[in-house]
């Protein structure tokens, strides 16, 4: 019986050091699992706070496109107006020219009459 008995301890003890075993796998799982919840915190808040900086600088470059647009529709309008300009001076000289080739043509006309 004495073999029986041992065997009944050897028993126990296989089964404290396999409590014992899982007891410490517990403990650091529940420690991994508060360093990786810790982790994931401190990343949130990374990802937050750049968020935050993002939408601070969208903000900004609304405005600035908001301004720049303005910006843009004077300009057109200038070079409209230069345009026109430009063409007006055109017109002008393309008269005067016109006025000089009539007044030669007047001049011709009236030697023949």
């Amino acid at each position: 019986m004495k073999s029986s008995s041992s065997d009944d301890e050897e028993h126990v003890v296989s089964i404290c050091f396999m409590e014992i075993a899982s007891g410490n796998e517990v403990l650091s799982s529940d420690d991994e699992s508060d360093l990786f919840y810790d982790e994931l915190y401190a990343s949130f808040e990374s990802f937050y706070d750049e968020f935050k900086k993002l939408g601070h600088k969208y903000n900004s470059l609304k405005k600035s496109h908001a301004c720049l647009l303005v910006e843009k529709d004077a300009l057109e309008n200038k070079a409209c107006i230069v345009i026109d300009s430009d063409k007006v001076n055109q017109l002008e000289k393309e008269n005067k020219d016109l006025r000089e080739k009539m007044d030669k043509l007047n001049t011709t006309l009236a030697k023949f009459t």
